[in-house]
């Protein structure tokens, strides 16, 4: 998967402009939740992390000389990750929040305080990064890069699913197919994770050939091994995320050619982890991605493009489906631009 490709195609696609709209704001978080993103807008020019109260945004990075994008928050809500990419010119539209070549990936208090760059653009050999995201029980965090794997004699680069320690440091290729893995997440209890992949055998091939995988994360052997494939169709399959109580697991799915002719369309479906009980739960006829559950579980926050506007952060029913709710309408005077949100408790 060229999750830069991906990106940018919804980049693009979310600046044209119809008549057919989200629509404005009909919802807020739960009340004991607030949602991290990233936004940008013609009036911010760069994409910035922020978090919502239901009340008001705040703006966490405060910092125009880089892009901010891919907030996610630790299991004890002390710190979050993000990536930065450097400002591309004072045009909003080039400012983007999937510039995985140039990113360095950060950890900043919850509070915006105390920035660190734990893993500068082209550690490790790495040419790109992206998707990181803290274990749950907050001791390592989970990735993927675009590397070799000498240790395994694979020396061509793929993205690959990474393991390091909460630093950053003592990466582990945890991988051992030589393919193209992408977009891991931990369940709840840590002992398995979610990606999307390549059936075996397959060292390239197009987005509709990506299917949803999960496996068993054994750390002495600093692998993932008993692999299971979730998903057997001729459909993109990307942004898998459990729930919280492991029963879920939610992601995006599409065409990926109907991501092109724009408005373009992707949907939120929610599936068990043993690939039973497939449900489409948001499935509009817009393109909706980067599923995230509440924190109880009842629901699934995402963001959503319709024609006439740029993204916006919505939720639906995480197990019925239906029911969407726009919590952060894009657009409007100041164009605003909003992706990846994550729900904790406050």
């Amino acid at each position: 998967m060229n999750l830069r490709a991906l990106g940018f195609l919804l980049f693009i696609a979310s600046g044209i402009i119809s008549c057919v709209k989200n629509g404005s704001p009909n919802g807020s978080p739960q009340k004991s939740e607030i949602i991290y993103y990233d936004k940008n807008s013609r009036e911010q020019v760069v994409v910035q992390v922020f978090s919502y109260d239901g009340k008001s945004e705040k703006n966490l990075t405060h910092d125009s000389s880089y892009n901010y994008w891919w907030a996610r928050v630790s299991p004890d809500k002390t710190k979050f990750l993000c990536y930065r990419s450097p400002r591309l010119s004072n045009n909003y539209l080039d400012n983007k929040s999937n510039d995985y070549a140039n990113a360095d990936l950060v950890v900043f208090n919850i509070d915006g305080s105390n920035p660190r760059v734990i893993i500068p653009k082209g550690s490790y050999g790495w040419r790109e990064q992206g998707v990181a995201k803290f274990s749950p029980d907050g001791k390592n965090i989970l990735m993927a890069a675009e590397c070799k794997d000498s240790a395994r004699g694979n020396y061509d680069f793929h993205w690959r699913l990474v393991i390091t320690d909460i630093n950053g440091q003592h990466p582990k290729i945890i991988s051992t197919r030589n393919s193209l893995f992408a977009d891991p997440a931990w369940s709840p209890d840590g002992k398995r994770i979610v990606y999307v992949t390549l059936p075996p055998g397959m060292l390239f091939g197009f987005q509709d050939q990506f299917e949803l995988y999960v496996a068993d994360y054994n750390p002495i052997a600093g692998e993932i091994q008993n692999e299971v494939r979730l998903t057997n169709d001729s459909f993109y399959c990307f942004d898998p995320c459990f729930s919280p109580d492991g029963k879920y697991i939610a992601f995006s799915r599409a065409k990926f050619l109907e991501l092109i002719p724009l408005p373009g369309k992707a949907d939120i479906i929610r599936i068990r982890p043993d690939g039973t009980d497939a449900k489409a739960i948001m499935d509009d006829g817009k393109i909706n991605g980067v599923p995230y559950w509440s924190p109880n579980g009842r629901r699934v926050y995402f963001h959503t493009l319709g024609w006439g506007l740029q993204f916006s952060i919505a939720s639906c029913d995480g197990i019925l489906g239906g029911d969407k709710k726009i919590i952060l309408a894009g657009g409007g005077s100041a164009d605003n631009i909003y992706s990846t949100p994550q729900p904790v408790l406050k």
